[in-house]
């Protein structure tokens, strides 16, 4: 799959006075069809770095093309063409006096005829689940709502890129967890690269990539499975773990011996340490419950039917036997 965004070498300051660079040499492609994740602490360069993307602030020093498209200040309206941004505060986003005429006020910007117009906003209405409330007052909505109506006015330019730039952070569970699914919708169904700026842990756990920032500088960029396992270093950079890596610290630190494994019986994960007690999460005859047997005393067993795809979900199955064990440890 070809690179959708390439940097190379970006450098970028906010004042000639700081001793430190908010982006110091930054380098990395993104490949179209991606949802990206890009994690850090306060202050590490994650939204300044995608405001440089979307053209909103200039670097220094080194390239970004978007596209084909090398990001001069000639060519930055047609960069902003191809990305759409949705951020933090949904409040600081509304123009319109009501839902469908903030939807359609970037179509209206770019000169789109109002037939075509009419049909888009109709559509990605529709594609958000808000055409109930086409003729609301923002401010009559609730924050996830409001978020929903501002996806659908990105979505009604027709980008390739979206960018969510702490958009959850203000939602409530529900909220944000409405916000999140509709990222994972728009990134399998319709192809968008997604690129979510964030601290949630648990929300970048679901990317298929994630790149932490610490300083100004990318300092490590693997899949989420690789990333979330090394919690020494992103504890270090003030970051927590996704709850199910947490749980198979804790797991680890009780001296359990833990297996999860598809249906096949090939071991996705498994903590290196014999001990009394075994967990196995997969498939009932994949015959790893009967390995863990002969090392363990005692084995708690989860099973899941159809192939496991996310590690992630199969620890967060490990909830239920750990408290099997936990009981049995007490005892």
């Amino acid at each position: 799959m070809s690179s959708i965004i390439k940097i190379k070498n970006l450098t970028f300051s906010y004042s000639a006075e700081e001793e430190r660079k908010t982006l110091d040499d930054v380098n990395l492609e993104i490949e179209a069809g991606q949802w990206v994740a890009l994690i850090g602490h306060n202050g590490s360069g994650k939204s300044t770095l995608a405001r440089c993307i979307d053209g909103l602030l200039m670097p220094e020093s080194g390239s970004i093309e978007v596209d084909g498209l090398h990001l001069t200040e000639e060519t930055v309206w047609d960069v902003r063409e191809r990305i759409g941004m949705v951020f933090q505060n949904p409040d600081n986003q509304f123009v319109g006096a009501d839902v469908e005429g903030d939807v359609a006020f970037g179509m209206e910007n770019r000169g789109i005829p109002r037939a075509e117009m009419q049909k888009r906003v109709k559509e990605v209405l529709e594609a958000v689940d808000m055409t109930a409330f086409a003729k609301h007052e923002p401010v009559r909505l609730s924050g996830g709502q409001k978020q929903r109506v501002a996806i659908a006015g990105v979505l009604a330019v027709r980008p390739k890129i979206i960018i969510f730039d702490e958009s959850t952070s203000m939602l409530d569970p529900e909220g944000k967890r409405d916000i999140v699914g509709l990222m994972r919708r728009l990134n399998d169904e319709e192809n968008f690269t997604i690129i979510s700026i964030t601290h949630d842990i648990d929300e970048a756990s679901l990317a298929d990539r994630v790149i932490v920032l610490n300083d100004g500088r990318v300092i490590d960029d693997d899949v989420p499975e690789k990333i979330f396992a090394s919690g020494d270093l992103l504890t270090k950079i003030g970051l927590d773990l996704p709850y199910p890596e947490a749980l198979k610290e804790e797991l680890k630190e009780k001296g359990i011996w833990f297996v999860c494994a598809d249906m096949d019986g090939e071991v996705m994960y498994r903590q290196n340490l014999t001990g009394p007690i075994g967990l196995v999460i997969g498939n009932e005859g994949n015959g790893v419950s009967r390995l863990v047997k002969e090392k363990c005393d005692f084995v708690a067993s989860i099973p899941m039917k159809g192939d496991i795809d996310s590690l992630n979900a199969s620890v967060a199955a490990g909830v239920l036997a750990y408290e099997i064990v936990r009981q049995r440890m007490t005892k």
